[in-house]
């Protein structure tokens, strides 16, 4: 059966595309071939058959004589041609001399024996050229005498000396084996242009065949992948398709990191899960009225571990998402504007460095998670001045910086690794759920990327983030 695209429409082998395409200008080229080898052959195989007749009527003219004793109306030969199939009846070669009459038809004055006391007619509209084209050479075809006979004919006017009246030279041979060997030439050339075509066209499907037989051999190996047999596609491939491999190892590594780190989360989840279920069961178990403080309490630690592990999962779902892009200022510049309302009250500034054209590899969701985590804890501990920088990695174009600062009281370096620990927080007086940070790290680990803490030069804490984008010139540099 063959194979058909989603649409239903059918999907016709690249191998048949390739000598099809090729087939549409070397068949054309092939029967031109054949017809101009034809036309070649035909002109000079009649070349050199009209050699002989042209030859004969310069001998008639050179020897042809007026008598003196004669009127005008008698033309005698010092000579005649020695060609012995002049001499033999209806041999298929043959000459005269003559003058056309009143009425256009050929009086004969000299003529070869060949003919057998018989005239050539010669096709009227050839009779008025050769009449009023004295001294032209005409050549034309004609019936001999003979049953079905086709002559090739060469004449020519001159007037004699002594002579108003011009005197017509005519030789004439049968072209049927000029004919036939055009026609063999004609077969043969259309016989090997055939051959060689089906040999061409064969040369080419084994070519495109041997050519592609590295993607049929990519196919196959894709397939073990997916049946299991391999882990990765494996095999020594040209330096066109290589490329085509690698990135497919590269999407099979991906989604196998998916998997893992999915059912990594699940387990983390299951077994974050299981204290404050213990202790909710031992409660319930013991007959007593459980306090609501228990309850709450442990409640609250259950759901922020599904809300971080959820965090997570899509972070390994949607991490290095492939072929999404996003321009970095479409979601900073909105959070800036977000949290200076949000922050009023402490007067907070949030001042924007953006390099023009640069965008995020990845999901939008994903970089206003980051992003917002991380200016929106800068704004909380700020003393009112908050920045935000974003540039392409100088040393890494595929990469970029997202840098976030403050003027607060900052956080000493010792504390950085306890910082981004899940649901660790080092101030339990400022609201928070301590997953922040730590959703932050996830997600930039997801992408490849690295979340790093630092000591800001304001004073305060410097976020940064490495993450994958890509660069695109436009615009000036925006700053707010």
């Amino acid at each position: 059966m063959p194979n058909r695209g989603p649409d239903g429409a059918r999907n016709q082998s690249l191998v048949i595309r390739l000598v099809r395409s090729a087939a549409l200008w070397a068949f054309p080229i092939l029967a031109f071939s054949a017809f101009a080898l034809t036309w070649f052959y035909r002109d000079s195989t009649y070349r050199l058959f009209d050699e002989p007749l042209v030859s004969t009527v310069d001998s008639l003219i050179a020897n042809a004589a007026v008598p003196d004793n004669q009127d005008g109306t008698f033309v005698d030969l010092t000579r005649r041609p020695i060609n012995p199939d002049y001499q033999r009846g209806l041999s298929g070669r043959y000459w005269l001399v003559g003058l056309f009459t009143e009425d256009g038809t050929l009086a004969v004055l000299q003529a070869s024996r060949s003919l057998s006391g018989e005239t050539l007619k010669l096709p009227p509209k050839d009779v008025l050229r050769i009449r009023q084209n004295v001294g032209e050479e005409i050549r034309t075809n004609a019936n001999g005498p003979d049953t079905d006979e086709t002559l090739r004919v060469f004449a020519r006017s001159v007037i004699l000396p002594d002579m108003d009246t011009p005197v017509v030279m005519v030789a004439a041979a049968d072209s049927r084996p000029a004919s036939r060997a055009v026609w063999r030439f004609a077969m043969l050339a259309i016989t090997f242009m055939s051959v060689l075509s089906l040999g061409l066209v064969t040369a080419l499907f084994m070519q495109v065949r041997v050519g592609l037989r590295p993607l049929f051999e990519l196919g196959d190996k894709v397939a073990d992948v997916r049946e299991g047999r391999a882990a990765q596609v494996e095999g020594d491939f040209p330096q066109e398709i290589q490329p085509l491999a690698n990135e497919l190892n590269f999407l099979i590594e991906h989604n196998r990191g998916v998997v893992e780190r999915a059912r990594t989360h699940v387990a983390n989840l299951a077994h974050a899960l299981k204290t404050p279920l213990a202790v909710l069961l031992n409660e319930a178990s013991a007959g007593k009225r459980t306090s609501s403080d228990i309850v709450l309490r442990q409640s609250g630690t259950m759901t922020k571990q599904v809300e971080h592990h959820l965090h997570r999962a899509r972070a390994a779902a949607t991490g290095a998402t492939i072929g999404l892009s996003i321009p970095v200022k479409e979601i900073v510049e909105p959070l800036g504007r977000t949290l200076q309302r949000i922050y009023q009250g402490k007067k907070v500034t949030v001042k924007l460095t953006l390099e023009p054209g640069l965008s995020f590899r990845g999901e939008k969701r994903d970089l206003d998670e980051m992003a917002g985590n991380l200016m929106d804890n800068a704004c909380k501990w700020s003393k009112g001045q908050v920045t935000v920088r974003a540039n392409i990695d100088p040393k890494d174009p595929s990469m970029f910086y997202l840098t976030v600062e403050d003027n607060g009281k900052g956080l000493p370096p010792e504390h950085f690794a306890d910082a981004i620990k899940r649901g660790k927080r080092l101030d339990e007086a400022t609201p928070g759920t301590g997953f922040g940070l730590a959703i932050v790290d996830d997600l930039a680990q997801a992408y490849k990327g690295t979340l790093t803490l630092a000591v800001s030069n304001m004073g305060g804490l410097k976020t940064i983030l490495h993450l994958p984008g890509r660069h695109e010139s436009g615009a000036a540099a925006k700053t707010s």
